[in-house]
């Protein structure tokens, strides 16, 4: 009797445990979120005063072009008048892998010609904002230099004439909890994949950055209106929000493919794939040349500090680097959401040119290397190449972060 008592005990211990595992939460559920959504504010409270008004429209599925239904019903209702589309790099629906090979399509949502902004000048994009009276500005960031929309932002304010009106409906970014980081732009290093006048990780929002740029560069100083996302304190992660994920881009579908893009953008400075093309883009990377990956992955582990692992995959990208050809590669597993996505990248590189010496290359765009636009400058490449370690390469643009800091936190939001 003793004895099955014991078992008892030990069997409704185990199922308790059991029970309790498998309730806990990945991420906050959006309906016990207690953030406020501002695109309901945007529909609520800003549309109506836009009555009679002839708008900018420039969003996608990431913002309130999830639902092309909603505004061409309510801005109907309310007597707005969408004048322009500018199509961002994926294109209003986010589905194009690749630029659009001309300046100006039709968008077949709206029926109305789509500009392209990559694609035309900027004295025709000062054309076409001259055209209108106010832009909405609604798309998803990442908190981050090397991200297109926040280069569309900056040209968008540099082209309107002043006193122009912009609408931006805000969002929490992916980064946001890890601060600004990384090195400032170099003159000639300007490009559409990041021209904005800060640290690779900017720390704020796209509405925090407009406000910045607005007070610290603009001369011909616009009416910015930012929409805030209402109850979000700063420090907190994604999973803690109960905010949902909208895919800003095909390449970024997921909030796992959004970490990871952190550090495996730097990658597309390198002669490998990113997983561009494949299930599962910006968290394989591999090249044809990488045999035995394992050495890299355990190369990396004393780096980890166990917050990121990297484990063996073969992929096949459909499209990119390496397109048709199978790779030997690695899969980045994340653990930990403050790790540091600068250190992850450089000591990866460092560790691949070690154990592949003869494969390792830096690609080009043009005749400036990849590398060197995404970090803004030459000193990314110029470290690695001279095998300098982190620590001393971090110790280059510290002081620099925090001056930028002081400057930034007054836009701050949150």
């Amino acid at each position: 009797m003793k004895r099955s008592f014991i078992y008892f005990s030990l069997l409704l211990l185990l199922t308790s445990t059991v029970c309790t595992q498998s309730s806990q939460n990945l991420r906050l559920h959006p309906g016990d979120s207690k953030i406020g959504n501002p695109a309901e504010v945007f529909y609520s409270r800003v549309l109506p005063s836009l009555k009679g008004k002839k708008v900018m429209l420039v969003t996608n599925p990431s913002g309130i072009g999830i639902d092309p239904d909603r505004i061409k019903k309510e801005f109907k209702e309310h007597n707005v008048t969408i004048s322009h589309l500018i199509a961002l790099e994926h294109g209003f629906l986010g589905l194009e892998e690749e630029f659009s090979k001309t300046p100006v399509s039709t968008d077949p949502t709206f029926q109305l010609p789509i500009f392209h902004i990559y694609k035309i000048k900027l004295s025709e994009l000062a054309t076409l904002i001259r055209e209108t009276e106010t832009i909405v500005f609604d798309v998803q960031g990442m908190g981050m230099r090397v991200y297109t929309y926040l280069t569309v932002l900056k040209r968008l304010m540099d082209q309107s004439p002043k006193g122009m009106k912009i609408v931006l409906i805000d969002h929490i970014v992916p980064t946001l909890h890890l601060g600004s980081r990384g090195d400032f732009l170099e003159k000639g290093f300007e490009n559409f994949a990041g021209e904005f006048p800060s640290p690779v990780f900017t720390g704020m929002t796209l509405g925090e950055a407009g406000r910045f740029y607005n007070g610290e560069y603009l001369k011909n100083k616009i009416k910015l209106e930012v929409i805030p996302v209402y109850g979000y304190k700063r420090g907190m992660v994604w999973e803690e929000t109960g905010i949902p994920w909208h895919t800003p881009s095909p390449n970024l579908p997921t909030l796992e493919n959004a970490r990871n893009y952190f550090s495996m953008v730097f990658f597309e400075g390198v002669n490998v794939s990113v997983g561009r093309g494949t299930t599962a883009p910006f968290i394989y990377f591999g090249a044809p040349w990488m045999k035995n990956p394992e050495r890299l992955a355990s190369a990396m582990e004393s780096h980890s500090k166990k917050k990121f692992y990297f484990t063996t995959v073969y992929f096949k990208p459909t499209f990119g680097p390496h397109t048709g050809k199978i790779c030997y590669g690695l899969r980045l597993n994340l653990v930990q959401a403050d790790y540091d996505p600068i250190e992850l990248a450089y000591n990866l590189m460092l560790e691949m040119r070690k154990i592949y010496p003869s494969q390792f290359q830096w690609t080009k765009w043009s005749k400036i290397y990849s590398i060197d636009y995404l970090w803004g400058s030459p000193r990314f490449r110029k470290a690695v190449e001279k095998n300098q370690d982190f620590k001393s390469f971090e110790a280059s643009y510290q002081a620099k972060e925090k001056e930028f800091d002081n400057r930034a936190k007054k836009y701050y939001l949150y």
